[in-house]
């Protein structure tokens, strides 16, 4: 008896949640279609803000699984910025991504949301990491630069990279020089340097991502000059 009463109560729990959900996927449809089919722009503005409130924390939740599953060191800003680039994606072009969802694949908007905040994530950090690979040489020519700087001035000259990281890090502030330094010439680690300034070791992190992304737009305008 108590197995069949349990069974009952199984299922009329599943029966209420497969209603929910339809009941959820059809106030997605419907405001979806309102979002995109309203012309008045105060009405739009409405629908736009009821859509973010809905969708704004699977978005961040998203975000941030793909920064864990890649290891990604990140702060709360570059956070802020990540979300952003996915509303972005989802606004640019007069809603053109939102506007492909087609119902009949059989997934919900919640999920199809989801999945460009997934791959719009993943392809902002390939991006940053194909703009950062050019520098591990850049770096490994400045700490020569530094270890042979009381050498003559054609010896360092005969080295394009090393001429490169020369004018690049130039154009650095000088407490991002400094910073470079402590970083890739004296080697301290992260959670010394933390110590040191007085910040979290993800404050070091963060802004070593952020010296790294400057130094690959210097290096990309200089190369295009020098082309």
């Amino acid at each position: 008896m108590w197995g069949a009463k349990k069974i009952m109560e199984t299922t009329r729990m599943e029966t209420k949640l497969m209603q929910a959900r339809k009941g959820n996927a059809v106030e997605e449809t419907e405001l979806l279609q309102s979002l995109l089919t309203v012309s008045a722009v105060v009405e739009r503005q409405a629908r736009w803000g009821e859509f973010v409130r809905r969708y704004e924390r699977l978005i961040t939740s998203c975000v941030l699984k793909v920064l864990r599953r890649y290891g990604a060191v990140f702060s709360a800003e570059d956070l802020d910025d990540l979300v952003n680039d996915v509303w972005v994606t989802l606004l640019r072009d007069d809603m053109k991504k939102l506007r492909q969802y087609d119902a009949q694949r059989g997934f919900r908007i919640a999920s199809f949301i989801g999945l460009v905040a997934t791959n719009t994530t993943i392809d902002h950090l390939r991006s940053r990491q194909a703009e950062a690979m050019p520098l591990d040489s850049v770096m490994e020519e400045y700490v020569s630069v530094a270890q042979i700087g009381d050498a003559p001035s054609d010896a360092i000259e005969a080295s394009e990279q090393a001429e490169l990281a020369r004018a690049a890090l130039g154009r650095l502030s000088s407490d991002e020089r400094s910073f470079v330094y402590e970083v890739f010439h004296a080697e301290r680690s992260p959670e010394e340097l933390a110590r040191t300034l007085g910040v979290t070791t993800n404050t070091i992190y963060s802004r070593k991502f952020k010296i790294r992304e400057k130094l690959a737009r210097i290096v990309a305008t200089l190369e295009s000059a020098a082309a």
